[in-house]
């Protein structure tokens, strides 16, 4: 069988040392093609090998014979569907091969050349630093400042993750990167939970744990599974919600997030459960001894530990033990930063519990701060528990009560003037969810 430029093999009458020759100049010739069409520089090329840019210029200028294996290697990272290894004839690993000297003369060059390519970055500690920075500042202003601007702010953060990502950067500033880049998803995930946009929120808290899984950082992965809870939870799955909160509470660090993943497996697990969970979201409470990964939006401490806690009491018809909760995180708050959607939770919980006790007024006096906050602060978590207190306000000992009309009349405009207001980016507050 003839090769496939046309000239005859060894055993035809042809010099075995001649026909290497050619073949190796046909693949020098097809190897220069391809880094042309490609446009791949020889430094780039070989760092990909890997071996020296020296070497591919050799091979390129045909003065070396490659290896068998170096010339797949080539037609991988070219996409030459085999077209060089083809032009390599299969003893050519023994021929020619370079003294022990040369060869280490040529090793030490590719090693000097791989040191200083892993030592070149296009990102220092100072603006990793900065990057961090950043994040806990969007995480403390979250908890008190309308969501449209901070929305914008994490945005930034996470396109300027990808653009440093996209250059050559050292390990561990790569995984500093992907830290980065996963707590701001999370972040973002979060904010989308709160303005109802649960495809957005999907999305970020399914990037958050991709980047969290690539850095190996196990809080990083709880405060992905954190977002991703929350989001299930609204997208009324409650099973995926309480399995994403248990396993981020397994793999957390023993700080506050741990905590508020407990009171998230209970708000959406049944009674027995819920009651257990929140028994571990108190013990976590007094258990904290690191700092959070995102601190604010991610932090619970004990008022919002008792918010979820009045949900479970809530659930299981204790509305007075409710109430004492409520009264009791008034008082709990003392240097903690509570966000305002905490606030409104607690406040809407604690008027359930005053109709189960058949008392509107104390009911009326509840909401009456929520309902005030102004329309870019009325989270869709917020909205969406008040959702569930106006058949209260309709039926029952309530039907034929004015004063209870005018409240659902109250909340149903609430609900409306938010949906207008959310018409923005995905945004909102550290809310009980």
């Amino acid at each position: 069988m003839r090769p496939d430029n046309g000239q005859q093999e060894p055993g035809d009458g042809y010099g075995h040392t001649q026909w290497v020759v050619n073949r190796m100049s046909d693949f020098a010739v097809v190897l220069d093609r391809l880094i042309c069409e490609r446009g791949i520089s020889l430094h780039k090329l070989a760092s990909q090998v890997p071996c020296s840019a020296g070497h591919i210029s050799n091979l390129r200028n045909g003065k070396k014979q490659p290896s068998p294996t170096i010339a797949e290697r080539l037609d991988d990272i070219l996409g030459a569907d085999g077209e060089l290894a083809r032009r390599v004839p299969r003893d050519s690993a023994s021929a020619d091969l370079p003294d022990s000297r040369a060869l280490l003369d040529e090793l030490t060059g590719h090693a000097i050349e791989v040191g200083q390519w892993a030592e070149t970055s296009h990102v220092g500690d100072g603006t990793i630093a900065q990057l961090h920075d950043a994040l806990d500042w969007l995480a403390h202003d979250y908890l008190c400042s309308p969501p449209g601007p901070l929305v914008y702010r994490a945005a930034d953060i996470t396109r300027r993750v990808s653009e440093l990502l996209k250059g050559h950067q050292r390990l561990r500033h790569i995984r500093e990167l992907y830290l980065v880049g996963a707590k701001a998803y999370a972040f973002l995930a979060w904010v989308a939970g709160d303005l109802g946009q649960l495809p957005a929120a999907a999305a970020h808290g399914r990037a958050a744990l991709i980047l969290a899984d690539e850095c190996g950082h196990p809080g990083a992965r709880s405060l992905a599974f954190c977002a991703l809870s929350k989001t299930a939870y609204w997208d009324r799955r409650p099973r995926r919600a309480a399995d994403y909160a248990r396993r981020g509470y397994d793999c957390a660090p023993a700080n506050s997030t741990r905590a508020l993943l407990a009171c998230q497996e209970a708000d959406a697990s049944e009674l027995p459960i819920a009651i257990e969970a929140i028994r571990r979201a108190w013990e976590a409470q007094n258990e904290i001894r690191a700092d959070d990964d995102l601190p604010g939006i991610f932090s619970c401490g004990r008022v919002r530990t008792a918010n979820y806690t009045i949900g479970v009491h809530l659930r299981a018809g204790e509305p007075g033990r409710a109430l004492e909760t409520a009264i009791e995180a008034a008082t709990a708050g003392a240097g903690e930063d509570i966000g305002y959607g905490t606030w409104g939770q607690i406040q809407i919980g604690a008027a359930i519990a005053y109709l189960g006790t058949s008392e509107l007024d104390g009911a009326a006096e509840q909401l009456k701060q929520v309902l005030a906050l102004p329309p870019d602060q009325r989270l869709a978590t917020l909205t969406g528990r008040l959702r569930t207190v106006t058949p209260s306000l309709r039926s029952g000992p309530y039907a034929n009560e004015p004063r209870a009309s005018g409240l659902a009349d109250n909340i149903r405009a609430y609900c409306q003037d938010a949906v207008t207001a959310r018409a923005l980016p995905p945004a909102g507050d550290g809310g009980s969810r």
